[in-house]
């Protein structure tokens, strides 16, 4: 009997985990196909003279808002030879999902050339916690996402535009 109830609620926990993940895929297919945002940019120049944060091909800042409430925000830098951006979901101001990618630049010969896609990372959360990842990372690395959110979130408030 304590077998049948452990798997029964170990089955429970990730039909319902399946079904947080449906319902934010949908969330975020509604606010990358929305329109109209009120967009703020932050560009290199704020990193570089505010933040003292200097990268070898810059970064930029964006916010996606409406009705006020900040929907989503993406980030890019630019290293060396690599592009990483990095998107944040928001529902009712609480991170929902998280999409990082990464981008090579520069070919073994030192050649510029399109970016192409070298990885890909996916972040479901529920409350605060990941919930589904298709990267296997440990509890420290998901806690520097969600400080990278806050973080985003505060310089999109602070900021001023030239």
């Amino acid at each position: 009997m304590k077998k049948f109830v452990i798997v029964l609620i170990f089955c429970l926990s990730v039909f319902g985990f399946g079904q947080n993940v449906s319902v934010i895929r949908k969330k975020v297919e509604v606010i990358n196909n929305s329109k109209n945002y009120v967009i703020k940019k932050i560009s290199n120049d704020y990193f570089v003279d505010i933040k003292n944060e200097v990268t070898d091909n810059g970064q930029e800042l964006e916010g996606y808002y409406r009705n006020k409430e900040l929907k989503k925000i993406v980030h890019s830098i630019g290293l060396s030879n690599i592009i990483n951006t990095t998107q944040f979901y928001f529902d009712k101001h609480n991170l929902i999902f998280v999409l990082r990618k990464k981008f090579k630049t520069i070919d073994e010969n030192g050649n510029l050339r399109e970016p192409k896609l070298i990885s890909e990372s996916r972040f479901y959360f529920v409350n605060g916690n990941v919930i589904n990842q298709n990267e296997k990372i440990n509890q420290e690395e998901v806690s520097v996402i969600k400080q990278q959110a806050k973080i985003y979130q505060n310089d999109l408030k602070v900021y001023k535009s030239q």
